[in-house]
């Protein structure tokens, strides 16, 4: 088998490994206290908002990140924040997925009332830092959070953010 279709084959093991977790997600108490103490008031708030598989998946980010620094942390709890505003299910977010792997977000779009949800999730970023933004967060963890699924991010701390969210 060429190095290109194992990388392929292990890609989509570890998103089926994605949607596995995600229908088993659920949040504790002591999840939120550690939360809130790293989150100033209002973006607590925002972190609440998520969905449980999103905050789950904030905390294993969270986790990995423990010792860097409060920003790094802060964007590793509210990376995914934006997609509290795009309530997608396991399955539209994994034809979401399967569209982007494809090429097929143009037909995905003009799906109604998914389509509109299926925008919104992939512009999750920019959504999310523009929550942010009105919140009053820190304007370095707003591009952070706006850059952390660009390919060049600008900030070192978004580096870091993307090594550790990609492998959880």
């Amino acid at each position: 088998m060429a190095v290109g279709a194992r990388a392929s084959q292990s890609r989509w093991r570890y998103r089926v490994g994605q949607v596995i977790a995600a229908a088993r997600a659920r949040n504790t108490n002591v999840d939120v206290e550690a939360v809130l103490r790293d989150l100033p008031p209002g973006l607590g708030e925002l972190w609440l908002e998520m969905a449980p598989r999103d905050m789950v998946h904030s905390l294993k980010v969270f986790r990995r990140v423990a010792g860097d620094e409060l920003l790094v942390r802060q964007a590793a709890l509210l990376h995914d924040v934006g997609k509290a505003r795009a309530p997608l299910g396991t399955i539209g977010r994994s034809l979401v997925v399967l569209a982007e792997r494809f090429g097929a977000t143009v037909a995905l779009d003009a799906v109604p009332v998914l389509g509109g949800r299926c925008r919104r999730y992939r512009r999750h970023p920019e959504i999310g830092a523009e929550m942010l933004r009105q919140a009053g967060a820190d304007p370095v963890l707003v591009e952070i959070v706006a850059e952390h699924q660009s390919p060049a991010p600008r900030h070192p701390q978004t580096a870091r953010l993307q090594a550790v969210d990609e492998r959880e």
